[in-house]
């Protein structure tokens, strides 16, 4: 996969947790279909899908971009993003991968699977994690 700007818009919309950026990225009908760890998860519509991911971040003192990428897959987009995550003097990395059908430019259909919160410890903190060299830092 390569640097894509839709897959990096989106990991920065979610990594920042904003509302106005997230729903830009959607359409008003989009659907989200998602299996996380805790179980499978469907939302529809811009609003909903766009408070949806803000809750799964929103109890994290900071979000980072650690990666993102994106791909064609004949009429969808391969979404990838690896994100850092930390609150107090905890640390977590976590990855969301969607299969995505574009409207005019904007998220529609979003089938995503996530990791999941995968705590990491002092000697694996995300500033001694390095992207592959062909992944873009993003954010």
């Amino acid at each position: 996969m390569d640097h894509h700007p839709v897959a990096a818009a989106m990991a920065v919309a979610v990594a920042r947790r904003d509302p106005q950026r997230l729903s830009a990225a959607l359409t008003g009908t989009v659907r989200l279909r998602a299996l996380l760890p805790g179980g499978p998860v469907e939302v529809s519509g811009r609003e909903d899908v766009t408070a949806r991911f803000r809750s799964w971040f929103a109890d994290f003192d900071t979000v980072e971009v650690l990666e993102s990428a994106g791909e064609a897959v004949a009429d969808r987009l391969l979404i990838h993003y690896r994100l850092a995550l930390t609150q107090r003097e905890t640390g977590w990395v976590c990855t969301q991968t969607a299969v995505c059908k574009l409207v005019d430019g904007r998220l529609a259909v979003i089938d995503l699977l996530c990791s999941g919160f995968r705590e990491i410890s002092h000697d694996h903190r995300t500033d001694h994690i390095r992207p592959p060299s062909r992944a873009r830092r993003v954010g």
